[in-house]
């Protein structure tokens, strides 16, 4: 049974809580870091940050950038901020930490003009208060603990690890306010949904598995990476179908997934499949596309 995005909760009572931290302390913030996963940058954009961070300046973090091809996190880089209106954007991976030590640069440039008003009023010491925002499981946990360099932040590999709210301090005048991560409400878009299914951004368990295999089968066929899944799962040129579903059961075929009983293993197909496109065997490219995105925004 296909399952619709109302179907699904959520929000639950957790975020809600979150959400009213949020604004409860954008306040004390000088700087909102809101990080994305950069294979869905829109996807994985929860459209309140925004308004909390109204009046604040704010960087787009684009992590898992080592998973995206350089020309298309130079394009996502612009919309954001042409489109978006960033005040800037920095690519990252919190995982490697490949470029972590740009995000300060950012910082700091976005900073400067607050400190120098303060240091102008006689102020030796000036500290950059700095909230991390951003929906589960795109790594801002990681991210802390890159910059900090230890682990102050608990991490987890599931979506929605981050227990409460807790302050980090940084280096050169620097203070961090982790939050959990939050979801907005309500999914009207079918599409996003299955976005932040195929990266692993919301559980395996929320929509059906061999569903968002076959939206991802899909998606991989309109980028025109056929010989990416024939190399990869063993297909051949008569496995090719418009129809995804039969593609899932001709890997599971090709790469002998079999139930006890001889059947094939469909769902075991279906999480190998998404489970190389999150670890980058599949290649480097995003799932959402740049064209449609800004469409919606003009």
């Amino acid at each position: 049974m296909t399952m619709s995005m109302t179907e699904i909760n959520w929000y639950p009572g957790h975020m809600k809580k979150t959400k009213d931290l949020i604004k409860e302390n954008m306040p004390l913030i000088d700087v909102v870091l809101e990080i994305v996963d950069a294979r869905i940058p829109i996807s994985s954009k929860n459209p309140d940050i925004p308004v909390f961070a109204k009046n604040k300046k704010r960087i787009v973090v684009l992590n898992k950038s080592d998973l995206m091809e350089k020309s298309e996190l130079s394009k996502w880089k612009e919309y954001f901020l042409k489109v978006e209106k960033a005040d800037a954007v920095v690519e990252i991976s919190a995982e490697t930490g490949y470029n972590v030590k740009q995000l300060y640069a950012c910082i700091d440039k976005v900073s400067k003009e607050k400190k120098d008003k303060l240091y102008a009023k006689g102020l030796k010491k000036v500290n950059i208060r700095i909230i991390v925002l951003g929906i589960p499981n795109v790594g801002k946990s990681r991210l802390i603990n890159r910059i900090v360099g230890k682990n102050s932040a608990g991490v987890g590999n599931k979506p929605g690890f981050t227990k409460g709210k807790q302050w980090v301090k940084l280096k050169d005048g620097l203070e961090l306010l982790d939050t959990p991560g939050i979801l907005w409400p309500k999914f009207e878009n079918r599409e996003v949904g299955f976005h932040l299914a195929m990266t692993g951004a919301i559980k395996d368990e929320i929509l059906p598995l061999e569903e968002v295999a076959c939206a991802f089968l899909s998606k991989m066929i309109s980028l025109g990476k056929w010989n990416i899944l024939q190399q990869r799962y063993k297909l051949l040129e008569e496995d090719y179908n418009e129809i995804t579903g039969y593609i899932l059961e001709k890997i599971a075929l090709r790469m002998a997934m079999l139930n006890k009983g001889g059947e094939l293993n469909v769902k075991q197909a279906a999480y190998t499949l998404l489970r190389d496109y999150r670890s980058g065997k599949l290649g480097k490219f995003g799932v959402d596309i740049l064209e449609n995105s800004i469409g919606e925004e003009e």
